[in-house]
């Protein structure tokens, strides 16, 4: 019995990563489909290669941490993976890409005022 649980921490812990970059993967897809103000079909496409993505991401870190052999403590690892992503990393990296977004409207809104910038992008 032991033979076999001795390495499953370390395989949820793979799995956990591999949810992290699954949910990192679904921030990105609605960031892309809110900037591009996607309609039907393009927000089709984006989900489309989203559930493409995350299906390669985890067939990818199952066959990478436990040969291919897929249990349900390990999709629990990507479950938590991706609520850890949700809940901890994706509000501070938002605030942090907002405030840089901010600082660059501003900083074209004072570079606007320059002649060399009015007749280059005019």
């Amino acid at each position: 019995m032991l033979f076999s649980t001795i390495g499953q921490i370390y395989v949820f812990l793979w799995m956990i990563g591999a949810g992290l970059l699954t949910g990192a993967l679904y921030a990105l897809c609605a960031g892309l489909r809110r900037l591009l103000g996607a309609g039907f079909w393009l927000t089709l496409a984006i989900d489309a290669l989203f559930g493409l993505g995350a299906a390669l991401i985890l067939i990818a870190a199952s066959v990478i941490a436990c040969y291919g052999q897929l249990r349900l403590y390990e999709l629990l690892g990507v479950a938590l993976g991706a609520v850890l992503f949700q809940l901890g990393v994706e509000p501070p990296v938002r605030r942090l890409l907002g405030a840089l977004a901010r600082a660059v409207k501003r900083m074209f809104r004072r570079c606007a005022n320059f002649r060399l910038i009015k007749v280059i992008f005019k």
